[in-house]
Protein backbone atom coordinates (compact mmCIF):
# COMPACT_ATOMS: atom_id res chain seq x y z
CA UNK A 1 0.00 0.00 0.00
CA UNK A 2 1.73 3.20 -1.14
CA UNK A 3 2.43 6.17 1.82
CA UNK A 4 1.81 9.52 0.74
CA UNK A 5 3.61 11.25 3.97
CA UNK A 6 6.45 12.59 2.45
CA UNK A 7 4.47 14.33 -0.32
CA UNK A 8 1.70 15.32 2.17
CA UNK A 9 4.58 16.76 4.47
CA UNK A 10 5.80 19.01 1.67
CA UNK A 11 2.40 20.53 0.95
CA UNK A 12 1.43 20.98 4.47
CA UNK A 13 4.49 23.26 5.00
CA UNK A 14 3.26 25.29 1.74
CA UNK A 15 0.01 25.27 3.45
CA UNK A 16 0.81 25.90 7.34
CA UNK A 17 4.51 27.52 7.10
CA UNK A 18 2.36 30.47 7.21
CA UNK A 19 1.24 30.80 10.70
CA UNK A 20 3.67 27.70 12.44
CA UNK A 21 6.28 29.85 13.19
CA UNK A 22 3.88 31.54 15.37
CA UNK A 23 2.68 29.39 17.47
CA UNK A 24 3.95 28.70 20.67
CA UNK A 25 4.95 25.43 22.40
CA UNK A 26 3.02 24.26 25.40
CA UNK A 27 3.70 23.47 29.08
CA UNK A 28 2.76 21.33 32.35
CA UNK A 29 3.89 20.70 35.30
CA UNK A 30 7.13 21.77 34.27
CA UNK A 31 7.55 20.35 31.25
CA UNK A 32 7.16 21.32 27.67
CA UNK A 33 5.80 19.11 24.32
CA UNK A 34 4.72 20.22 20.75
CA UNK A 35 1.37 21.03 20.90
CA UNK A 36 -0.91 18.67 18.74
CA UNK A 37 -1.24 21.61 15.81
CA UNK A 38 2.42 21.56 15.26
CA UNK A 39 2.54 18.12 16.06
CA UNK A 40 3.01 17.69 11.79
CA UNK A 41 6.61 18.73 11.82
CA UNK A 42 7.70 16.27 14.16
CA UNK A 43 5.93 13.60 11.99
CA UNK A 44 7.46 15.33 8.91
CA UNK A 45 10.82 14.75 10.78
CA UNK A 46 10.60 11.32 11.44
CA UNK A 47 9.37 10.56 7.66
CA UNK A 48 12.40 12.34 6.38
CA UNK A 49 14.75 10.07 8.91
CA UNK A 50 12.87 7.08 7.72
CA UNK A 51 13.25 8.15 4.42
CA UNK A 52 17.21 9.12 4.43
CA UNK A 53 18.05 5.54 6.69
CA UNK A 54 16.34 3.37 3.67
CA UNK A 55 18.85 4.73 0.58
CA UNK A 56 21.64 4.61 3.46
CA UNK A 57 24.01 1.97 3.15
CA UNK A 58 26.27 2.69 5.76
CA UNK A 59 24.08 3.04 9.21
CA UNK A 60 23.74 5.21 11.73
CA UNK A 61 23.23 4.27 15.40
CA UNK A 62 22.20 7.81 16.12
CA UNK A 63 19.33 7.60 13.60
CA UNK A 64 17.84 3.84 14.77
CA UNK A 65 17.93 5.43 18.62
CA UNK A 66 15.84 8.37 17.84
CA UNK A 67 13.15 6.22 15.57
CA UNK A 68 13.05 3.35 18.26
CA UNK A 69 12.44 6.36 20.60
CA UNK A 70 9.68 7.56 18.17
CA UNK A 71 6.47 6.49 18.21
CA UNK A 72 4.84 4.39 15.37
CA UNK A 73 8.07 3.92 13.49
CA UNK A 74 8.83 2.05 9.95
CA UNK A 75 9.62 -1.12 11.11
CA UNK A 76 10.77 -2.23 7.85
CA UNK A 77 13.08 0.70 8.03
CA UNK A 78 14.32 -0.51 11.92
CA UNK A 79 14.37 -4.12 10.76
CA UNK A 80 17.01 -2.68 8.01
CA UNK A 81 19.35 -0.59 10.57
CA UNK A 82 19.34 -3.55 12.70
CA UNK A 83 20.87 -5.46 10.42
CA UNK A 84 23.28 -3.16 8.89
CA UNK A 85 24.36 -2.39 12.53
CA UNK A 86 25.03 -5.92 13.54
CA UNK A 87 26.93 -6.20 10.02
CA UNK A 88 29.57 -3.35 10.44
CA UNK A 89 29.75 -4.03 14.44
CA UNK A 90 33.25 -4.47 15.18
CA UNK A 91 36.56 -3.21 17.24
CA UNK A 92 37.89 -1.04 14.61
CA UNK A 93 35.52 1.49 15.54
CA UNK A 94 36.48 4.39 18.16
CA UNK A 95 34.90 4.41 21.57
CA UNK A 96 32.26 6.62 21.14
CA UNK A 97 31.00 5.03 18.05
CA UNK A 98 30.90 1.54 19.84
CA UNK A 99 28.76 3.38 22.55
CA UNK A 100 26.26 4.55 19.82
CA UNK A 101 25.95 1.03 18.56
CA UNK A 102 25.46 -0.32 21.95
CA UNK A 103 22.70 2.02 22.54
CA UNK A 104 21.13 1.73 19.16
CA UNK A 105 21.17 -2.25 19.35
CA UNK A 106 19.72 -1.70 23.04
CA UNK A 107 16.69 0.57 21.99
CA UNK A 108 15.76 -1.81 19.13
CA UNK A 109 16.01 -4.75 21.94
CA UNK A 110 18.85 -6.66 20.53
CA UNK A 111 21.41 -7.58 23.24
CA UNK A 112 24.93 -5.59 22.20
CA UNK A 113 26.80 -8.36 24.34
CA UNK A 114 25.58 -10.88 21.25
CA UNK A 115 25.78 -9.47 18.38
CA UNK A 116 25.31 -12.24 15.86
CA UNK A 117 25.78 -12.74 12.38
CA UNK A 118 26.39 -15.46 10.11
CA UNK A 119 30.01 -14.41 9.37
CA UNK A 120 31.32 -13.30 12.80
CA UNK A 121 30.44 -12.88 16.73
CA UNK A 122 31.27 -9.53 18.83
CA UNK A 123 30.31 -9.12 22.41
CA UNK A 124 30.15 -5.01 21.61
CA UNK A 125 29.62 -4.00 25.69
CA UNK A 126 33.30 -6.37 26.07
CA UNK A 127 34.81 -4.34 23.39
CA UNK A 128 33.16 -1.03 24.65
CA UNK A 129 34.81 -1.52 28.12
CA UNK A 130 37.72 -1.81 26.83
CA UNK A 131 37.99 1.03 24.59
CA UNK A 132 37.24 3.31 27.54
CA UNK A 133 40.33 1.50 29.30
CA UNK A 134 42.44 2.80 26.74
CA UNK A 135 40.44 6.45 26.87
CA UNK A 136 41.12 6.74 30.97
CA UNK A 137 44.34 5.32 29.86
CA UNK A 138 45.50 8.00 27.56
CA UNK A 139 43.78 10.84 30.01
CA UNK A 140 46.13 9.93 33.20
CA UNK A 141 49.68 9.39 30.18
CA UNK A 142 48.77 12.54 28.44
CA UNK A 143 46.00 14.51 29.97
CA UNK A 144 43.91 13.90 27.63
CA UNK A 145 41.65 11.40 25.92
CA UNK A 146 42.61 9.18 23.36
CA UNK A 147 39.26 10.22 21.19
CA UNK A 148 37.53 13.13 23.06
CA UNK A 149 35.30 13.94 26.40
CA UNK A 150 32.23 13.48 23.70
CA UNK A 151 33.03 10.02 23.09
CA UNK A 152 34.19 9.11 26.97
CA UNK A 153 30.78 10.92 27.58
CA UNK A 154 29.13 8.29 24.97
CA UNK A 155 31.10 5.46 26.36
CA UNK A 156 30.15 6.21 30.17
CA UNK A 157 26.33 6.76 29.03
CA UNK A 158 26.10 3.15 27.21
CA UNK A 159 28.35 1.31 30.31
CA UNK A 160 25.61 2.33 32.53
CA UNK A 161 22.60 1.59 30.57
CA UNK A 162 24.23 -1.61 30.02
CA UNK A 163 25.12 -1.54 33.99
CA UNK A 164 28.39 -2.56 32.82
CA UNK A 165 30.84 -3.56 36.36
CA UNK A 166 33.82 -1.60 34.96
CA UNK A 167 31.47 1.80 35.01
CA UNK A 168 32.90 3.37 38.58
CA UNK A 169 36.39 4.41 36.77
CA UNK A 170 34.89 6.20 33.62
CA UNK A 171 31.94 7.79 35.49
CA UNK A 172 34.91 9.12 37.86
CA UNK A 173 37.13 10.73 35.20
CA UNK A 174 34.23 12.37 33.37
CA UNK A 175 33.00 13.80 36.71
CA UNK A 176 36.02 15.06 37.58
CA UNK A 177 36.95 16.39 33.93
CA UNK A 178 33.76 18.31 34.00
CA UNK A 179 34.76 20.09 37.07
CA UNK A 180 38.15 21.06 35.88
CA UNK A 181 36.42 22.48 32.64
CA UNK A 182 37.75 20.35 30.61
CA UNK A 183 34.90 20.53 28.32
CA UNK A 184 35.96 22.97 25.58
CA UNK A 185 36.59 22.49 21.81
CA UNK A 186 38.41 24.67 19.79
CA UNK A 187 38.61 27.15 23.16
CA UNK A 188 34.94 27.41 23.27
CA UNK A 189 32.80 25.53 25.73
CA UNK A 190 31.14 22.13 23.73
CA UNK A 191 27.40 22.18 25.13
CA UNK A 192 27.11 18.94 23.38
CA UNK A 193 29.87 17.22 25.20
CA UNK A 194 28.47 18.71 28.51
CA UNK A 195 24.58 17.28 27.89
CA UNK A 196 25.96 13.85 27.09
CA UNK A 197 28.05 13.82 29.84
CA UNK A 198 25.31 14.99 31.78
CA UNK A 199 22.99 11.84 30.41
CA UNK A 200 25.81 9.50 31.72
CA UNK A 201 26.45 11.03 34.85
CA UNK A 202 22.68 11.43 35.50
CA UNK A 203 22.25 7.79 35.29
CA UNK A 204 24.91 7.35 37.87
CA UNK A 205 22.98 9.30 39.89
CA UNK A 206 19.98 7.30 39.52
CA UNK A 207 21.70 4.95 40.89
CA UNK A 208 21.41 2.38 37.80
CA UNK A 209 24.77 1.03 39.01
CA UNK A 210 26.00 -1.81 41.47
CA UNK A 211 25.87 -0.92 45.40
CA UNK A 212 29.49 -0.69 45.48
CA UNK A 213 29.82 2.00 43.24
CA UNK A 214 27.62 4.81 45.43
CA UNK A 215 31.13 5.92 47.21
CA UNK A 216 31.29 8.32 43.74
CA UNK A 217 28.07 9.57 43.98
CA UNK A 218 29.55 12.68 45.56
CA UNK A 219 31.08 13.48 43.07
CA UNK A 220 28.89 12.67 40.25
CA UNK A 221 26.59 14.90 41.94
CA UNK A 222 28.87 17.81 42.27
CA UNK A 223 29.75 17.32 38.14
CA UNK A 224 26.04 17.62 37.30
CA UNK A 225 25.60 20.49 39.39
CA UNK A 226 28.48 22.03 37.78
CA UNK A 227 28.12 20.91 33.74
CA UNK A 228 23.89 22.11 34.14
CA UNK A 229 25.10 25.77 35.15
CA UNK A 230 27.28 25.93 32.55
CA UNK A 231 25.01 24.45 29.97
CA UNK A 232 22.44 27.34 31.33
CA UNK A 233 24.86 29.69 30.88
CA UNK A 234 24.51 28.76 26.76
CA UNK A 235 21.00 29.88 26.54
CA UNK A 236 20.72 32.62 23.60
CA UNK A 237 17.99 35.18 23.89
CA UNK A 238 15.99 32.85 20.99
CA UNK A 239 15.84 30.28 23.84
CA UNK A 240 18.23 27.81 21.50
CA UNK A 241 20.98 26.20 24.06
CA UNK A 242 24.60 27.29 22.13
CA UNK A 243 22.88 26.78 18.79
CA UNK A 244 20.80 24.44 16.85
CA UNK A 245 22.23 21.43 16.81
CA UNK A 246 23.73 21.31 20.14
CA UNK A 247 20.44 22.12 21.43
CA UNK A 248 18.48 18.99 20.69
CA UNK A 249 21.37 16.86 23.46
CA UNK A 250 20.96 19.53 25.78
CA UNK A 251 17.38 19.44 26.31
CA UNK A 252 17.62 16.04 26.60
CA UNK A 253 20.42 16.67 29.42
CA UNK A 254 18.27 19.46 30.91
CA UNK A 255 15.03 17.89 30.96
CA UNK A 256 16.35 14.91 33.27
CA UNK A 257 18.32 17.01 35.56
CA UNK A 258 15.45 19.75 36.68
CA UNK A 259 16.48 19.06 40.53
CA UNK A 260 19.51 20.58 39.81
CA UNK A 261 18.52 24.30 38.60
CA UNK A 262 15.78 26.55 39.82
CA UNK A 263 12.27 26.33 38.24
CA UNK A 264 12.39 29.63 36.17
CA UNK A 265 16.36 29.07 34.62
CA UNK A 266 15.04 27.42 31.46
CA UNK A 267 12.35 28.34 29.46
CA UNK A 268 11.34 24.64 27.41
CA UNK A 269 8.60 25.74 26.07
CA UNK A 270 10.73 29.13 24.34
CA UNK A 271 13.51 26.37 23.59
CA UNK A 272 10.78 24.35 21.88
CA UNK A 273 8.80 26.54 20.17
CA UNK A 274 12.27 27.99 18.43
CA UNK A 275 13.17 24.82 17.42
CA UNK A 276 9.93 24.09 15.80
CA UNK A 277 10.71 27.08 14.07
CA UNK A 278 14.14 25.76 12.54
CA UNK A 279 12.26 22.74 11.23
CA UNK A 280 10.15 24.86 8.80
CA UNK A 281 13.19 26.55 7.88
CA UNK A 282 15.33 23.12 6.89
CA UNK A 283 17.71 23.62 9.69
CA UNK A 284 17.66 19.56 10.70
CA UNK A 285 18.20 18.93 7.08
CA UNK A 286 20.84 16.12 7.58
CA UNK A 287 20.45 12.99 9.44
CA UNK A 288 22.73 13.71 11.94
CA UNK A 289 20.88 16.97 13.00
CA UNK A 290 17.74 15.17 12.62
CA UNK A 291 17.99 12.55 14.42
CA UNK A 292 19.50 14.57 17.94
CA UNK A 293 16.46 16.53 18.01
CA UNK A 294 13.58 13.87 17.53
CA UNK A 295 14.03 12.51 20.71
CA UNK A 296 13.47 15.78 22.52
CA UNK A 297 10.66 16.80 20.14
CA UNK A 298 8.96 13.05 21.42
CA UNK A 299 9.57 14.03 25.15
CA UNK A 300 12.46 10.95 25.14
CA UNK A 301 15.73 11.12 26.06
CA UNK A 302 19.07 8.20 25.52
CA UNK A 303 18.27 6.97 29.16
CA UNK A 304 14.87 6.04 27.75
CA UNK A 305 16.38 3.14 25.65
CA UNK A 306 16.87 1.20 29.34
CA UNK A 307 12.87 1.47 29.66
CA UNK A 308 11.39 0.50 26.11
CA UNK A 309 8.76 -2.14 25.88
CA UNK A 310 10.51 -5.46 24.15
CA UNK A 311 7.93 -7.94 23.45
CA UNK A 312 8.80 -11.22 23.85
CA UNK A 313 6.20 -12.74 21.84
CA UNK A 314 6.62 -14.34 18.08
CA UNK A 315 5.13 -15.36 15.45
CA UNK A 316 6.44 -18.56 13.30
CA UNK A 317 5.90 -17.79 9.65
CA UNK A 318 6.72 -20.88 7.02
CA UNK A 319 8.85 -18.91 3.89
CA UNK A 320 9.40 -20.26 0.46
CA UNK A 321 10.85 -19.16 -2.80
CA UNK A 322 10.06 -20.70 -5.88
CA UNK A 323 11.58 -19.68 -9.11
CA UNK A 324 10.32 -22.01 -12.36
CA UNK A 325 10.67 -19.17 -14.79
CA UNK A 326 14.60 -19.04 -15.74
CA UNK A 327 17.34 -21.27 -15.14
CA UNK A 328 18.65 -22.47 -13.03
CA UNK A 329 15.00 -23.75 -11.35
CA UNK A 330 14.90 -23.95 -7.14
CA UNK A 331 12.41 -24.08 -4.67
CA UNK A 332 13.49 -23.89 -1.22
CA UNK A 333 11.76 -23.16 2.15
CA UNK A 334 12.93 -22.30 5.55
CA UNK A 335 11.15 -21.78 8.75
CA UNK A 336 11.31 -18.24 10.74
CA UNK A 337 10.51 -16.49 14.13
CA UNK A 338 10.15 -12.53 13.85
CA UNK A 339 8.84 -10.66 16.95
CA UNK A 340 4.88 -9.80 16.58
CA UNK A 341 3.62 -7.08 14.48
CA UNK A 342 6.85 -7.41 12.14
CA UNK A 343 6.63 -6.37 8.62
CA UNK A 344 7.00 -9.25 5.89
CA UNK A 345 10.74 -7.38 5.16
CA UNK A 346 11.70 -8.60 8.44
CA UNK A 347 10.63 -12.31 7.52
CA UNK A 348 12.94 -12.24 4.37
CA UNK A 349 15.82 -10.40 7.14
CA UNK A 350 15.59 -13.48 9.12
CA UNK A 351 15.62 -15.87 6.27
CA UNK A 352 18.38 -14.72 4.91
CA UNK A 353 20.31 -14.52 8.19
CA UNK A 354 19.55 -17.99 8.60
CA UNK A 355 20.72 -19.27 4.89
CA UNK A 356 22.28 -16.51 2.97
CA UNK A 357 23.38 -18.54 -0.26
CA UNK A 358 19.67 -19.56 -0.27
CA UNK A 359 17.66 -16.67 0.66
CA UNK A 360 19.39 -13.74 -0.39
CA UNK A 361 17.35 -10.28 -1.68
CA UNK A 362 17.63 -7.36 -2.40
CA UNK A 363 15.26 -4.30 -2.39
CA UNK A 364 14.56 -0.76 -4.22
CA UNK A 365 12.66 2.39 -2.91
CA UNK A 366 9.91 3.37 -4.35
CA UNK A 367 6.75 6.23 -3.69
CA UNK A 368 5.18 2.95 -2.44
CA UNK A 369 7.85 1.47 0.02
CA UNK A 370 10.79 -0.59 -0.75
CA UNK A 371 10.33 -3.85 -3.34
CA UNK A 372 11.85 -6.87 -4.00
CA UNK A 373 13.95 -6.38 -6.87
CA UNK A 374 15.58 -10.17 -6.72
CA UNK A 375 15.91 -13.35 -4.76
CA UNK A 376 18.52 -15.48 -4.29
CA UNK A 377 20.64 -13.68 -7.42
CA UNK A 378 17.19 -13.71 -9.97
CA UNK A 379 16.39 -10.03 -10.92
CA UNK A 380 13.08 -9.08 -11.76
CA UNK A 381 13.34 -7.67 -15.40
CA UNK A 382 10.93 -4.88 -17.62
CA UNK A 383 11.90 -6.25 -20.82
CA UNK A 384 10.73 -9.91 -20.18
CA UNK A 385 8.32 -8.59 -17.67
CA UNK A 386 9.32 -10.68 -14.97
CA UNK A 387 8.98 -9.86 -10.73
CA UNK A 388 8.70 -11.57 -7.71
CA UNK A 389 4.92 -11.92 -6.56
CA UNK A 390 4.16 -12.59 -2.92
CA UNK A 391 1.04 -14.55 -2.02
CA UNK A 392 -0.23 -15.82 1.42
CA UNK A 393 -0.72 -19.39 0.70
CA UNK A 394 -2.63 -18.94 -2.95
CA UNK A 395 -3.51 -15.36 -2.44
CA UNK A 396 -1.23 -12.37 -3.90
CA UNK A 397 -0.31 -10.03 -1.35
CA UNK A 398 -1.98 -6.50 -1.54
CA UNK A 399 0.45 -4.75 0.58
CA UNK A 400 4.28 -4.46 -0.07
CA UNK A 401 6.93 -5.86 1.73
CA UNK A 402 7.37 -3.05 4.29
CA UNK A 403 4.01 -3.41 4.92
CA UNK A 404 2.11 -6.67 5.23
CA UNK A 405 2.55 -8.12 8.86
CA UNK A 406 2.29 -12.12 8.63
CA UNK A 407 0.22 -13.42 11.36
CA UNK A 408 1.69 -17.03 13.10
CA UNK A 409 1.84 -20.17 11.31
CA UNK A 410 1.45 -17.89 8.12
CA UNK A 411 3.04 -19.63 4.72
CA UNK A 412 4.53 -17.23 2.81
CA UNK A 413 5.42 -17.54 -0.37
CA UNK A 414 7.64 -15.53 -3.20
CA UNK A 415 7.08 -16.49 -7.05
CA UNK A 416 8.69 -15.42 -9.67
CA UNK A 417 6.55 -14.58 -12.66
CA UNK A 418 5.19 -12.64 -15.70
CA UNK A 419 2.55 -9.77 -15.42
Amino acid sequence: MPTSEPKMFLLTIIMCVFYAVTNAASSSSGTCYVPSDRQWLVRGLQTQLENWASLQSTPDPSVLIALNLAEDHNLSVITQLVRQIKETAGTEMTSGKVALYVLALRSACQNPADVTTPEKHVNLVQVLEEKTKEEIEHIHTTGTPKTTYYQLALDTLALCVEKSPELENPATTLAKAALNNSFHFDGRFSVDTAAVANLGLFCVYEGKISPQQSKITGTVTAALTHITKQILNEQQSNGLLGNVYSTGLAMQALSVTSEFYSANAWNCPKTLNEVLSKITEGAFSTPAAASQILPSLVDKTYLDVRGLTCSSETVTVHYTIINKLTQPYFEYSTTVKVPKGSVLLAVLEAAKQLNASEFSFQTEETSWGPMVTSINGVQGSTNEKTYWQFLSGKTPLEQGVGSYKPKDKEEIMAMFSRY
